[in-house]
């Protein structure tokens, strides 16, 4: 990917854009040239950024997502032993609620598919991470050496986070704090036991 600066300057534009527009109705009904518009850029500006609005929408929305994330990662990429899952789980809901309207519009009645795919991928990676660094945390069953297993595991458990998160911000006011709560404690023990006493 070129660092040009005026390559940085459009992908900069062509993202708020789709934000902006994300943000009144579902990104399948947004146009390229609609999004040119916004952004000031041509469509063949615009094919060089993204293949399509929703590609771009994801990108969008994951480049955010992973600023707030790896703030909350230790260095082999799992849940910080400083504020364990609560300060992880929170960090999720922060973003969605920074970008509710965007998360709202793209539910009917799920989430827009490659967004799901997206923030589940992203979840994912960080709890595989986890159960690699804390192989001892594992419930009876599940070999610390079967990536397959591991994926499945993580898989399961961030398919249930996003699927509170479709519920939780469509809520009238989302509450962090209480999402944070009810996620964790429908979550099995398992995952904490490697910061069992962190807040």
């Amino acid at each position: 990917m070129s660092l040009d600066p005026r390559y940085l300057r459009s992908r900069q534009r062509l993202r708020a854009a789709v934000l902006e527009l994300a943000a009144g109705r579902s990104a399948e009904s947004i146009t390229v040239a609609e999004l040119c518009r916004a952004a000031g850029v041509t469509r063949d500006t615009f094919y060089r950024h993204a293949e399509s609005p929703v590609a771009l929408l994801v990108a969008a929305l994951g480049e955010r997502f992973e600023a707030a994330a790896v703030l909350h990662q230790d260095p082999d990429g799992g849940v910080s032993a400083e504020g364990g899952f609560p300060r992880a789980e929170r960090a999720v809901l922060e973003h969605v609620l920074q970008h509710r309207d965007v998360y709202r519009a793209a539910i009917d009645p799920v989430l827009l598919a490659p967004l799901r795919s997206a923030l589940e991928s992203s979840i994912v990676e960080v709890l595989v991470a986890h159960l690699r660094r804390h192989p001892g945390t594992l419930p009876v069953g599940v070999d610390a050496d079967d990536d397959e297993a591991l994926a499945l595991v993580a898989g399961y458990a961030a398919a249930g986070t996003v699927g509170a998160i479709e519920r939780w911000v469509q809520g009238p006011e989302p509450d962090v704090e209480r999402g944070v709560r009810l996620i964790l404690a429908a979550s099995p023990s398992f995952w904490f036991r490697a910061h069992e006493g962190t807040v």
